[in-house]
């Protein structure tokens, strides 16, 4: 504990400007993504929620003392305009009423995100947001979560958030989000420009209550201009740090309205890799500085390789040397009440 915590305290020198919030009573929000677009069989050591539309995998919530409190899904991606929205090409009333009565007698939360890197979602009526919400409306509905990697026009991502700024307003209840892609360097700016763009669609909507989910992942080869560099490789914490401070500072925005989401293990740009170590150092970050909330890509991912592999696989995270749901144990004490770490 005294290594992780003399680590961490190099992090903060690294970026001194870091703004240094009390340590919030509530736990954090921690939801793992679970990528429901698969389709191949997840072999997990879990069993009894069954996930039937379209992964083929039979998962039962962590509910044993070892995971501390895990008790949320981030479920991805549902993409395609808002009320006629599909599932990885699977009808999206189909997704839900396979999956989502299972989530709640295990009594387990949820949200439901939208787009991703390889699709995208948009809303341009009223009409098809209140479609879109009431499709997944529970009493274990956590909220949404929009991912907006690319594709979207400027016109496409001001029309979402537009609807998004109405839909807060009829569910104050729910949790909204905008998922954007970080960038691992710079001294002002850790956002691309369709991150930007998203930005500045929030500020002329004056949403106030909705939180940023920085991916802190893929940065690139390891270079001054793509992340923190540490014994030439990418610090994958440092750079995320260094992005959670940045976005923070340019748009005024909260600690405690900031997220982060790590891909664990080997990453699709395979030199970024993110161990076990650093998502204890980024939970205790997370903690230390009140952010809104960790989540991790993804639940299908954390366990080890049948195979030793080099590449990126979309069913284990690449790393030998790490136990199944290793991840998922670092994070989620952090969502436990009372907090008790690992």
């Amino acid at each position: 504990m005294l290594c992780m915590l003399v680590a961490l305290a190099g992090y903060i020198w690294m970026d001194q400007d870091i703004h240094l919030f009390s340590t919030p009573k509530a736990p954090i929000h921690f939801s793992p993504y679970l990528d429901l677009n698969l389709a191949t069989e997840v072999s997990t050591p879990l069993s009894n929620t069954y996930f039937s539309a379209n992964t083929k995998s039979n998962l039962k919530m962590p509910t044993a003392e070892g995971f501390r409190g895990f008790k949320t899904l981030t479920l991805a991606f549902a993409s395609g305009e808002c009320g006629q929205e599909h599932w990885g090409g699977l009808n999206a009333q189909t997704m839900a009423t396979a999956n989502l009565q299972a989530l709640q007698q295990a009594d387990v939360t949820y949200m439901i995100s939208t787009g991703g890197a390889e699709s995208m979602f948009t809303c341009s009526s009223e009409e098809g947001m209140e479609a879109f919400i009431k499709r997944y409306r529970s009493s274990h509905l956590l909220g949404f979560d929009f991912n907006i990697e690319a594709q979207q026009t400027e016109a496409m991502i001001q029309s979402l958030v537009h609807q998004v700024g109405h839909a807060m307003q009829r569910y104050p209840d729910l949790r909204f989000s905008f998922t954007l892609a970080a960038i691992g360097s710079g001294n002002t700016n850790s956002l691309n420009l369709t991150g930007q763009r998203v930005m500045n669609a929030i500020a002329k909507e004056q949403l106030e209550n909705v939180h940023i989910n920085l991916m802190v992942m893929n940065y690139g080869p390891a270079d001054r201009g793509n992340c923190i560099t540490r014994n030439g490789q990418c610090d994958m914490v440092a750079s995320a740090i260094r992005a959670v401070n940045n976005l923070s500072r340019k748009y005024q925005l909260p600690l405690n309205r900031i997220e982060v989401t790590p891909m664990v293990g080997i990453n699709d740009e395979t030199s970024n890799v993110f161990t076990l170590e650093d998502a204890h150092k980024l939970a205790e970050f997370a903690k230390a500085h009140g952010l809104g909330g960790l989540h991790f890509w993804s639940l299908n991912r954390d366990m080890t390789c049948a195979t030793p592999t080099a590449g990126v696989s979309a069913t284990c995270h690449g790393l030998p040397d790490t136990p199944k749901l290793a991840f998922t144990q670092a994070f989620a004490w952090l969502s436990a009440q009372p907090l008790t770490q690992p």
